[in-house]
């Protein structure tokens, strides 16, 4: 079964990433929203301190909440939505194979007042590219995250952005050498991405993209599921992040 067509496809590998639009309906996305504030609730108690348990790892940067990494060993309807169809269908597609793993599942948070950021990367530095713990298997990098929009993302309140067509350069090793990024951010063309709660971006490890800080007062919170071709990865993650072996039909 095809998850996403020709057109979709071509703009992909075109642009470096995927907009899909109203994926999950209203009840969906209300449940997600709730679960998000059950971890919300659950951060708390945590009074600012990164936490490392066996569910998962809050994470604080300077007392302020930046993600939950496996968000969904603390609430298990997570991991459930993790796997949805909706997202799991096209990343198929774009990895080309049924056989794939899930690594990353996570919730973020960009808070009113909290000043969240995220610089310009690729997720390639944060797989491991270049390193025993990858095997690039060929197909886009073998690698594709998907961003679940749980809010309204806006112009101000600290959205995703992306530098159109930055993928074509593989990996660059930007963590390295970060001084390449000046020399980037002049050449491509900046996008900020402004969704409707229950839009999904799909991209791949190359793509170049950071987030700027919440400057409303509203929430911007986004649902992270990361995705490789079987055998690809070879790293360990926190939580219940071991990795999940699926095959999509």
């Amino acid at each position: 079964m095809n998850y996403i067509n020709s057109e979709q496809m071509t703009k992909f590998l075109e642009d470096g990433y995927l907009v899909i639009k109203n994926v999950f309906d209203e009840s969906e996305l209300s449940q997600m929203q709730n679960l998000f504030d059950l971890l919300l609730e659950d951060a708390k108690s945590y009074e600012g301190e990164s936490y490392l348990g066996q569910d998962c790892h809050y994470i604080f940067d300077e007392g302020r909440l930046n993600r939950i990494v496996w968000c969904g060993g603390r609430q298990e309807k997570l991991l459930e939505y993790g796997i949805n169809k909706k997202i799991t269908g096209p990343v198929s597609d774009l990895l080309k194979t049924k056989d794939i793993t899930q690594i990353i599942n996570q919730a973020h948070f960009k808070l009113p007042g909290e000043n969240v950021e995220f610089e310009w990367h690729q997720d390639s530095d944060h797989r491991r590219y270049d390193t025993d713990l990858w095997n690039d298997l060929g197909i886009n990098g073998s690698y594709i995250q998907s961003v679940v929009a749980i809010d309204k993302m806006t112009y101000d309140n600290g959205p995703l952005k992306a530098l159109k067509n930055s993928h074509e350069n593989g990996h660059l090793g930007l963590k390295k050498n970060p001084s390449q990024i000046d020399r980037l951010v002049r050449e491509y063309e900046e996008v900020v991405f402004e969704m409707n709660a229950g839009d999904v971006i799909f991209f791949g490890p190359y793509l170049i993209h950071s987030s700027s800080i919440n400057t409303t007062d509203m929430q911007r919170r986004v649902f992270i599921n990361g995705f490789c071709t079987k055998g690809a990865n070879k790293k360990e993650y926190p939580g219940v992040g071991i990795g999940r072996e699926l095959c999509i039909e």
